[in-house]
């Protein structure tokens, strides 16, 4: 598929900042938008880009998979905001690539506000679609930290019994702790006694992380590793999305330590920077453990993802 010219295969020296730099002018609303969550996961999916006009375009589909059908992310203005016309063009120039290719063109991961914006200059043209399973679970970052409230009792209990037991240190992961993060990584990987499509997944989810480590120094990625005893058991990696809000998209802890889990997270989310008031804990992808896992932290509210694709022309009023 070449609906856009680059891979982020090659992604390096000027290239790579030029990218960057129109995700970090967007204001993100889901944490499946940033740069990192594409760069990093880019074995996954065919990740294709190109600047048409003042807007980044990216699209995408899983590797390998010549069935699968292409998607792709809302187009990035250069400085962030938004003009009727200028988005009409790139849109459907988008549309006249991905119908060459004998492919509808489908938005994905778009906030509700970015699906009113297309609806109101394609009136009547497209259909949208909201998948729960994709929703992101959202919390304040004060509540995290603390887990006040009769509602996280349990959970505030778990983690005053870990403070309570045991002596531990923090600090920020570094990029010179790629190695030790990956052997703990790794080791996490095996005790779970995963096979199949899930060891495949969680395979994939290694190489991701050790693409985030090698970012951990720029100023918006946010990253917290605890030890016990001068062994690493727990890690926590995320970024800023936007003004007011971040991202964990790892987090991985010894289970043999009670209160861990709350822990790491309350530690990540005390690291944030103070305007940080959400942070975006992403989605449960329709499976019911995670699913009562996320809604038993209480989260404020949830970051509903919208699709969207063209009708077909005779199905057009």
């Amino acid at each position: 598929m070449s609906i856009f010219e680059h891979s982020f295969d090659t992604l390096e020296g000027e290239a790579l900042e030029t990218v960057k730099g129109y995700f970090k002018a967007c204001e993100c609303h889901t944490a499946t938008c940033t740069f990192l969550a594409n760069y990093a996961w880019r074995d996954n999916y065919d990740l294709r880009y190109e600047e048409i006009g003042e807007f980044l375009c990216v699209s995408g589909r899983i590797k390998g998979d010549d069935e699968a059908d292409p998607i792709m992310l809302l187009p990035m203005a250069k400085d962030g905001s938004w003009s009727d016309a200028a988005y009409r063009d790139v849109i459907l120039e988008a549309r006249r690539r991905y119908e060459a290719e004998g492919h509808r063109l489908h938005i994905v991961s778009m906030s509700a506000e970015e699906k009113d914006f297309l609806e109101s200059i394609f009136p009547g043209q497209m259909e949208f679609h909201h998948d729960e399973d994709l929703d992101e679970y959202v919390y304040l970052k004060d509540k995290l930290i603390t887990l006040s409230g009769r509602a996280l009792h349990k959970k505030k209990n778990h983690m005053n019994y870990f403070l309570k037991t045991y002596d531990y240190t923090v600090k920020n992961i570094t990029p010179d702790m790629t190695e030790e993060v990956m052997a703990f990584v790794t080791s996490h990987k095996i005790e779970k006694d995963a096979d199949g499509e899930e060891l495949e997944s969680l395979h994939a989810e290694e190489d991701a992380i050790r693409r985030y480590l090698a970012h951990t120094e720029e100023e918006d990625v946010y990253s917290v590793a605890i030890y016990i005893g001068g062994e690493l058991v727990a890690i926590a990696l995320g970024e800023r999305l936007n003004h007011n809000t971040a991202a964990e998209h790892f987090e991985k802890a010894d289970d043999d330590y009670r209160g861990l889990y709350q822990v790491i997270c309350s530690e990540f989310c005390k690291r944030l920077p103070e305007e940080i008031v959400y942070v975006n804990r992403e989605e449960d992808m329709g499976l019911e453990n995670l699913r009562k896992a996320k809604e038993a932290l209480r989260p404020d509210h949830k970051e509903v993802k919208y699709g969207g694709c063209f009708f077909p022309v005779n199905e057009i009023e």
